[in-house]
């Protein structure tokens, strides 16, 4: 019995439709899945996937579909001339349809250059659904791209000693070749993440002498001691905690820059509402008659 002759038409469909349902597949899953900050420090995966590899799966297939819709049009060249020719020409008849489908296409575009409601529900669902992923506050890095930066350069910032550093995760039963090595390369010889490494050495850090009770901050200090700890990571609560400040004063220093902050905002958030930065909120927050620019 002979084969069938190769059919590129339905070769071409075929390859349209699987790339089609993973465009989909992966596109839900682009749209809920944790930010990058996040599914980095903890190794998000997802059906054995990680972040990377679902985005790799998109964007091929977004190549496989773009690829089989050069080819579709090459198959059916003729009769697309066809149809778009018959619909140019009644396109007199379909001017109401025309211009719906104008507005729709304009509202959609200027919707997403100035985030418009109500599309921008559809985006700020996105971030709901992301932020929901972060339960505790250990599921977020200290600072970004943390897992990526040396174990010198972590402990440094995180004030860690890193001769107590190595020898506690070599004591937890992880290779540290060398202290230059980095979170990720540490993380993969215990097969877990930057945050499972930062879990063994946490306890080791120490407490700067600029936040002791009685000192007198400065911007200078606050730049010099604050910059890349994470603090935008935080709540406002837990700054108060863990610097050991008075709530009614942080409160009130807030109010004067017109910010009514409670104990579960976070400062990266009330930073980004007021278009400053998170260390000059703690300027405003630790230096008496200081403000935000």
């Amino acid at each position: 019995m002979n084969e069938k002759k190769w059919n590129g038409r339905a070769f071409t469909s075929l390859c349209s439709t699987v790339s089609f349902i993973l465009l989909c597949l992966t596109g839900i899953i682009l749209y809920v899945e944790p930010h990058g900050r996040v599914a980095y420090w903890t190794k998000w995966h997802f059906l054995t996937l990680e972040k990377d590899q679902w985005g790799n799966i998109h964007i091929y297939s977004g190549l496989l579909f773009l690829v089989a819709g050069g080819f579709h049009i090459y198959y059916n060249w003729k009769p697309l001339i066809k149809y778009f020719s018959s619909k140019i020409e009644n396109s007199l008849q379909y001017k109401r349809e025309l211009a719906i489908s104008s507005i729709i296409f304009i509202w959609i575009a200027i919707s997403g250059m100035w985030s418009l409601p109500p599309l921008v529900y559809v985006t700020d669902l996105g971030e709901t659904l992301k932020n929901s992923w972060v339960t505790s506050p250990e599921l977020e890095p200290p600072f970004g791209h943390a897992e990526l930066v040396s174990l010198q350069t972590f402990c440094k910032k995180q004030r860690i000693p890193l001769d107590q550093a190595v020898l506690e995760l070599r004591n937890a039963g992880f290779t540290v070749d060398s202290p230059k090595s980095t979170l990720v390369e540490i993380a993969e010889s215990k097969q877990t993440s930057g945050m499972g490494v930062y879990a063994v050495i946490k306890k080791l850090e120490t407490k700067p002498e600029a936040m002791r009770p009685g000192e007198t901050w400065t911007a200078e200090t606050v730049e010099e001691t604050l910059s890349g700890t994470g603090l935008g990571n935080k709540t406002i609560g837990q700054i108060i905690k863990e610097m050991e400040l008075n709530p009614s004063k942080v409160y009130q220093r807030l109010k004067t820059i017109d910010i009514e902050a409670a104990d579960d905002d976070k400062l990266k958030t009330l930073a980004e509402k007021t278009n400053t930065t998170p260390i000059k909120l703690m300027t405003t927050i630790l230096v008496e008659d200081s403000h935000t620019e």
